[in-house]
């Protein structure tokens, strides 16, 4: 039988998600051809369907080894190289030539979304603007160039972009949640009705229900219309947590076994490989000022800039031959107790190289990176770690308050809001226990009152000098491709405090929950 006769007989069951059947026809079409990529990412998907991590991943950087100049196989390859956070191998698949030329648009468009992702701006921008070359109208790519606009802070451009999007596509409603945000609503200039009216075309139960609430909500709050913005969020929340399969006693669980697993003796026993480029771990709550810090971090010389990414995490299940593509959970931490962990060392500082850009230290700013911090020290001694502490309140509203993409399934409902919080709380306290000094706490307000003093304390901590650039957050160069965004490059900012007062009477119950973050004395 030819191979892609079994190729195909292994998509068919991988479709049926009999993922034993699938590796069966994959394999065979291997043992004719051991180059034919797409049998190699195929048995790659079903591998990862019968939970074989290592092995999975191992099929898929040999797809990328032979990958063919076929646009749609390099599109399959990527992925998968996504999934495992194979950064270096994922940019140079889609920068092969021939992708760019023969990808339909709207592929184009998900695989500058993939590049953007990872911090690979310049190329992602690049393939964008090819699609659009082949399709300027095409609604996908439009928003998406959109977005690169926004991200360097053309905001002029950004908008033109994102309407150009919606004359294309009236129902792609993530342009409508990119406007509300390009620049403050007035009374003269805002999309309110506009957004309304464009609610009466979403589809029950669609993303349309999701966005459109969202965007409303930061326009009306930027009218002080408070009782309608409140409506409008309250109505997006709901939308957003029928979507999600967030459930707090699982947090609870990983907390538990972080606690009971990452004992002082524990992450005290570490790895001795070196790390030839010095990572520092920015962590905290999201919205907590992370995205500034980062930024402050990047106007140094010496400090490259990696965004956020889950590169210890990719390695960490590496190692435990698991994957958990969500974040850790209690089983997958009870696991990891008995990972090599100089593999992992060896694995990370094969990543650092692509991920320091050439500089000797790099920022990781993942948020939830806070539940790895002890097994990132026990992985590595040489590694930096700020942790962002923000008002509580502040904190939580502005979770709530933001619509994000796949992260924080906590912040669509107070009480999960809440209750995730404490759980953060706990697992700092407990690093500061089990790792006294390792860990720099920043206050938020203080970081805004006196941006130099901070700086200093923060260049010390991770073995830098200070540099004058690192208060110049407002510089035009650079990409912040966060939620926080378009306020990164507004300064330090003294007010972004006490937004929640004006939502008080909403918000008795969080603000109750959140007492004992009140009552706890932290050393910032």
């Amino acid at each position: 039988m030819h191979p892609n006769q079994l190729w195909m007989a292994g998509e068919q069951a991988l479709d049926r998600k009999n993922f034993k059947r699938a590796e069966i026809s994959y394999r065979q079409a291997l043992a004719i051809d051991p180059r034919h990529a797409p049998a190699l990412v195929g048995l790659s998907s079903a591998l990862t369907g019968l939970n074989r991590h290592r092995d999975a991943h191992d099929a898929a950087m040999e797809a990328f080894r032979f990958r063919p100049p076929i646009a749609p196989v390099l599109f399959g390859i990527a992925q998968r190289l996504r999934y495992f956070h194979e950064f270096e191998a994922l940019e140079q698949c889609l920068a092969t030539p021939s992708f760019g030329l023969e990808a339909p648009a709207d592929i184009i468009a998900k695989a500058a979304v993939m590049l953007s992702s990872i911090g690979a701006h310049d190329p992602a921008v690049a393939l964008v603007e090819r699609g659009l070359v082949k399709k300027p109208t095409d609604a996908a790519c439009l928003h998406v160039r959109g977005n690169f606009h926004y991200f360097r802070g053309e905001l002029d451009r950004a908008e033109a972009c994102y309407e150009a999007s919606l004359r294309s596509d009236p129902l792609l409603f993530q342009n409508s949640m990119m406007l509300a945000g390009v620049r403050p609503a007035t009374e003269e200039r805002n999309y309110v009705e506009r957004f309304r009216e464009q609610l009466k075309l979403a589809r029950p139960g669609g993303n349309g229900e999701i966005y459109l609430p969202f965007a409303l909500h930061k326009q009306l709050h930027e009218l002080k219309r408070y009782d309608e913005a409140w409506d409008a969020l309250a109505r997006g929340c709901a939308a957003k947590r029928k979507q999600m399969p967030y459930q707090l006693s699982s947090d609870r669980a990983l907390v538990d076994a972080i606690v009971e697993t990452c004992t002082a003796q524990f992450v005290g026993e570490t790895s001795s490989v070196e790390q030839p480029i010095v990572p520092i771990f920015i962590v905290g709550m999201h919205r907590s000022g992370t995205t500034l810090l980062e930024r402050m971090l990047s106007g140094h010389s010496r400090v490259g800039d990696a965004g956020e990414t889950s590169a210890f995490h990719a390695e960490l299940e590496l190692a435990v031959d698991r994957a958990t593509p969500a974040g850790p959970d209690a089983t997958f931490i009870h696991a990891a107790k008995d990972a090599d962990f100089d593999a992992v060392a060896r694995g990370y500082a094969r990543r650092a190289q692509w991920l320091g850009r050439g500089k000797p230290y790099f920022t990781e700013k993942l948020p939830q990176n806070f539940l790895n911090v002890g097994l990132i020290a026990k992985t590595m001694p040489q590694a930096r770690f700020l942790h962002l502490v923000r008002d509580p309140m502040d904190t939580c509203f502005s979770n709530l308050r933001q619509l994000f993409s796949g992260a924080a399934q906590y912040s669509y409902a107070s009480d999960e809001l809440a209750g995730f919080y404490l759980l953060y709380r706990r697992t700092m306290a407990h690093w500061r226990r089990v790792l006294p000094g390792r860990v720099l706490d920043i206050s938020y307000d203080k970081l805004i009152a006196d941006p130099e003093a901070m700086a200093r304390r923060v260049a010390s901590h991770c073995g830098l000098v200070f540099e004058d650039g690192m208060v110049d957050i407002q510089r035009s160069s650079g990409t912040v491709a966060t939620p926080s965004a378009g306020t990164a490059r507004q300064g330090f900012r003294k007010d972004r405090g006490q937004v929640w007062r004006n939502y008080e009477r909403h918000l008795g119950p969080l603000r109750a929950s959140l007492q004992p973050a009140y009552d706890e004395i932290l050393p910032v």
